[in-house]
């Protein structure tokens, strides 16, 4: 998506509603930041009983409104829940006609949720990766949309709030704000990479991107991953140079929120092209005051505030720092059961190449549940590292023929991805995930292919091969099911090279 196709979709959200709307909307959206990110505020609204200071609290941060428009969040929860809880992309669903009619005797909170319910739909839109009409390398496309099958099949609906961006070039080594929650384990920040000497570098390789993927496909890109924006005292000079070169501006989430001017200059940045970023990552309630005091709400209209803090009701993701607290997301293999709700098991989005700058070293990644193999919520599937930018192009390429073959080549074991327990039953068999089934029945070749699975010792080919003579199936049928499951992310394809040694992890 170039840049007049980001604005547009966002644009249209705002086009719904008057300038007057928008102003209220931005209130609105303030009282919810103080509902979620404080938690003595969150108390007095449940119970109805807002007090007198917490009134001019209101005021003095910009909310003109008199809080008992708000009454329904506190006296009929469920309506809103209602509402919040459809199925993002839906902008209609059904809710109930009564529900709908006493809404609209809230007519602030009904402008806030039709707001909301087409705000969440058109972002997804901007921000979603998964369709690259432009993608230059098909084998990359291909192998891109195994990995997005294979997040469906293990994350489940969780997957649905994946954007999967191709890449993320990270500026700088380790970050500063150390999160007590991150769930990459980010090391203290070590060195930056320095825009005035290595712009030609950064330029070189932005330029090496989109020759090999596309523009479209090369926007879809972050800045940053394990490290923090901030850091990087040209971020913006080098959001802008990747802008000029791919078509794309990239989004923006820091966890710096109390520094006026960086906020300031990245609205500066998003705000003429109607973008719905940065995101903001509130450590505290503290700092959300601090947000409050500094910004209208006008002002942060477009602006997503992640509440961080410790008492916040958002879950952190069992990972990194926090892994040993919350355990093995993949445990429910062991006991053979599948999870009633599908928790958040990774922060993890990029399906494609982690690279970083300044130790210039390249990862081709891909979301998956935290698990002590991998305690940072993403695959590796290969790794290697560059010197120039003439460099990077023939490892980008290499890694791409070494790890993404269009049909599973012949030497490639005949092995399931790591989450996924086979299970021989009635004419078949059935993939379990951790979070969902995948029924294989009612077919002689299912059933053959499950004993191949279970204790699977051999190569693909050996397997089309034991498949037609040992088991006399359709050599038609048994290329059908099996490619079936490799384009549909059910094959393990982390180990396609077992000379490359994947780094191994160590909390």
């Amino acid at each position: 998506m170039n840049n007049d196709e980001h604005t547009y979709s966002y644009q249209s959200v705002l086009d719904a509603f008057t300038q007057d709307e928008l102003f209220c909307i931005s209130q609105v959206k303030r009282f919810f930041e103080c509902y979620e990110g404080d938690v003595d505020f969150r108390s007095s609204v449940n119970s109805g009983q807002i007090n007198d200071e917490q009134q001019r609290r209101m005021k003095q941060i910009g909310i003109d409104f008199h809080l008992r428009e708000m009454a329904l969040v506190w006296e009929k929860p469920e309506i809103l829940n209602e509402y919040i809880s459809r199925k993002r992309g839906s902008e209609h669903s059904d809710i109930l006609i009564e529900h709908a009619e006493l809404l609209r005797n809230y007519p602030l909170l009904e402008l806030w949720v039709r707001f909301n319910l087409r705000q969440r739909m058109r972002i997804k839109e901007v921000c979603t990766q998964r369709q690259l009409p432009d993608l230059k390398n098909t084998m990359f496309e291909n192998w891109r949309k195994r990995r997005i099958a294979s997040a469906q099949s293990e994350l489940g609906d969780y997957n649905h709030y994946i954007d999967h961006p191709t890449l993320a070039l990270e500026l700088s080594e380790g970050c500063s704000v150390q999160c007590w929650f991150c769930s990459f384990s980010a090391k203290k920040l070590q060195k930056i990479l320095d825009y005035n000497e290595n712009k030609d570098f950064f330029r070189g390789i932005a330029q090496v991107c989109t020759d090999i993927l596309g523009n479209n496909a090369a926007g879809r890109a972050l800045l940053y991953y394990a490290s923090e924006p901030y850091d990087n005292p040209h971020y913006i000079d080098y959001m802008r140079d990747y802008a000029n070169i791919t078509g794309s501006f990239v989004c923006t989430s820091t966890a710096v929120c109390t520094n006026k001017k960086w906020i300031d200059d990245l609205l500066a940045f998003y705000r003429p092209y109607n973008l719905p970023w940065p995101r903001l990552s509130v450590l505290s309630t503290s700092v959300l005051h601090k947000i409050h005091d500094q910004h209208s709400p006008y002002e942060l209209r477009d602006v997503s505030m992640l509440m961080q803090m410790k008492d916040s009701e958002r879950p952190k993701v069992p990972g990194g720092r926090i892994f040993e607290q919350k355990g093995d997301m993949r445990q429910c293999n062991n006991i053979n059961d599948l999870r009633v709700g599908i928790p958040q098991g990774s922060i993890a989005c990029v399906t494609g190449f982690l690279i970083n700058l300044v130790r210039k070293d390249i990862k081709l990644v891909s979301p998956c549940f935290t698990s002590e193999k991998w305690p940072y919520g993403y695959r590796i599937f290969d790794q290697a590292s560059f010197n120039t930018v003439d460099d990077f192009h023939s490892t980008i390429l290499d890694m791409i023929d070494r790890n993404m073959p269009k049909t599973p080549p012949a030497h490639m074991p005949l092995r399931l991805r790591d989450d996924l327990v086979c299970r021989i039953s009635g004419r078949g068999f059935d993939l379990a995930s951790p979070n969902q089934i995948h029924h294989f029945q009612n077919k002689s070749v299912f059933k053959a292919l499950g004993e191949l699975l279970v204790n699977p010792t051999v190569s693909y080919q050996d397997a089309f091969d034991i498949l037609v003579d040992k088991y006399g199936q359709n050599p038609f049928e048994v290329q059908a099911v099996l490619k079936h499951m490799f384009t549909n992310g059910f094959f393990d394809e982390v180990n396609l090279n077992p000379n490359i040694a994947i780094e191994e992890y160590q909390l």
